[in-house]
């Protein structure tokens, strides 16, 4: 009886769980169908549009300047979603200032440091600061020792915003004991870029819950002065009722124990011999 009560319990949880996620589907489902998607004449999806982000550069972390642009095309993806692709750099040209001043970040070993602005699609806020911005920065002597060659990453999320910035070497390796070099005259010679969005991991096979629904056991609560409430410690039957429930029908069977069959047996033995004698 008592596996029984345990299995109809655990069968309604899941069958709840169950109906809650569905709900939750079908929402989502009804939203995308009142969203209209951008379509052209022919009926087809719209066509990509171009997209530029600023990136500045910095020899000191201090004073920026605009040193490149970089370019990427753009496609609205299901609901409210953006995907940026085919991401390219294009370097402005540099000047002597420039080049003196990134001879001296070589001789002292210093860091040669980029940012892009995190707003979406590297929209640039006025009077953004430098919160705004997302910032990336590598060896000096290492991009001398790669040839002016540079790669850029773009973090980005769904909706366009960029939520980091990776820049590096195209080989990601710069050996310590290199020696400093001396030119005249720096530009970059080569560039390439990438856009990463992350990834989102895909539920457990058998799980029908609702991907918004709070966990009752780490979620938790705020008092009206916005500090955690602390939790009611558990009784010790809600603690133990799985083991207090069974012992109590064990104990209930032993107290008043059921009728035994064997005397209703001579009972029935008894009054059967007493109406044969009667007849008799």
């Amino acid at each position: 009886l008592v596996l029984l009560l345990l299995a109809l319990s655990a069968l309604g949880a899941y069958a709840q769980d169950f109906s809650e996620a569905d709900n939750s589907q079908a929402s989502a489902v009804d939203a995308f169908d009142e969203f209209e998607v951008d379509t052209d004449a022919s009926g087809a999806s719209a066509a990509f549009t171009e997209v530029s982000v600023p990136m500045q550069h910095s020899f000191d972390g201090k004073k920026w300047e605009e040193a490149a642009t970089l370019t990427a095309q753009k496609q609205r993806e299901g609901i409210s979603g953006v995907r940026v692709s085919r991401l390219r750099v294009r370097r402005n040209a540099g000047n002597a200032q420039s080049s003196k001043a990134f001879q001296a970040l070589v001789d002292n070993d210093a860091m040669y440091r980029v940012r892009v602005p995190s707003g979406v699609l590297g929209e640039v806020k006025e009077g953004a600061s430098a919160d705004d911005y997302v910032v990336a920065f590598v060896k000096a002597r290492c991009l001398a020792h790669a040839g002016m060659s540079e790669h850029v990453t773009l973090h980005m999320d769904s909706v366009g915003r960029v939520v980091a910035l990776a820049y590096r070497t195209p080989s990601g390796q710069c050996a310590p004991d290199l020696a400093p070099l001396k030119q005249d005259t720096w530009s970059f010679a080569r560039a390439t870029a990438n856009v990463q969005y992350a990834r989102v991991a895909p539920g457990l096979k058998g799980m029908h819950v609702a991907p918004d629904r709070p966990d009752s056991e780490t979620s938790t609560t705020l008092g009206p002065d916005g500090q955690p409430v602390a939790k009611k410690p558990k009784t010790f039957f809600q603690r133990n009722w799985m083991f207090i429930m069974p012992a109590m029908f064990i104990i209930m069977n032993i107290i008043n124990p059921p009728p035994q069959q064997q005397q209703g047996g001579g009972q029935r033995k008894a009054a059967a011999g007493g109406a044969a004698k009667k007849s008799s």
